[in-house]
């Protein structure tokens, strides 16, 4: 949007111009501050974000306006189909063993997700552990082309027991929040995250978290004074 910009003295006489904005991490990107300084209201996805905004461009107007989920659909366990559309499957994800883990990773297959390191050291984990006591969920398109050949990864590392599962199908919202009830937990190790939209939707569902310390992630793990998950 340069050439936008490039004209903000034009439109801003008629209208005012305000820029829904995300940066995922530090350093404040000092290039940025022309554009930032081109609109009347810059809105920051995440606190990094608004931090960043404050820094680069401190005379011009920004705000916190975050991401958001809908709880009529995100929600815990709130009635008897819930419970037992999540008890079904979690019974075919873990094959019926009460003590295994489920893992949830809901992105799309690309490059700053990373997709195949997260399996790789899920692999890992599970030298350590035992291949038997978790699995891990992914769902994604297994070869997005800006993504990684799940399949074959998944092969090379020889998990050929169920401990990595593809769910490549598009569901709908309320098949989406029962994959998150499902789930012990939910993973998001993206290297670049402007928020994060699918720990928020777990927590949502009373899934805890693990993610790392990536733009908006962070803040879903803190109450500002200490960190969880």
């Amino acid at each position: 949007y340069g050439w936008l910009w490039e004209i903000e003295n034009e439109i801003r006489a008629n209208i005012p111009m305000i820029y829904y904005h995300v940066w995922d991490n530090f350093p404040p990107p000092q290039f940025n501050a022309d554009f930032y300084n081109s609109n009347d209201v810059v809105a920051c996805i995440s606190k990094v974000t608004h931090e960043i905004v404050k820094t680069v461009s401190p005379d011009v107007q920004s705000c916190y306006l975050p991401h958001a989920v809908n709880e009529a659909f995100f929600h815990p366990v709130s009635n008897e189909k819930e419970k037992l559309s999540a008890q079904k499957l979690r019974t075919e994800l873990t094959k019926g063993k009460t003590n295994k883990k489920v893992f949830f990773w809901n992105n799309r297959n690309a490059r700053r997700k990373q997709s195949g390191t997260l399996i790789w050291w899920f692999k890992e984990w599970l030298d350590k552990v035992g291949h038997d006591k978790a699995v891990l969920l992914m769902h994604t398109d297994a070869k997005d082309p800006h993504g990684q050949d799940l399949p074959h990864i998944i092969q090379h590392l020889g998990l050929l027991s169920g401990q990595v599962m593809l769910s490549t199908n598009k569901v709908d919202t309320e098949q989406l929040a029962t994959l998150y009830r499902v789930a012990d937990y939910t993973i998001n190790i993206s290297d670049a995250e402007g928020f994060g939209l699918a720990t928020l939707e777990s927590l949502s569902c009373g899934t805890p978290i693990i993610v790392n310390m990536t733009g908006g992630l962070q803040e879903q793990v803190t109450d500002g004074k200490n960190w969880f998950g």
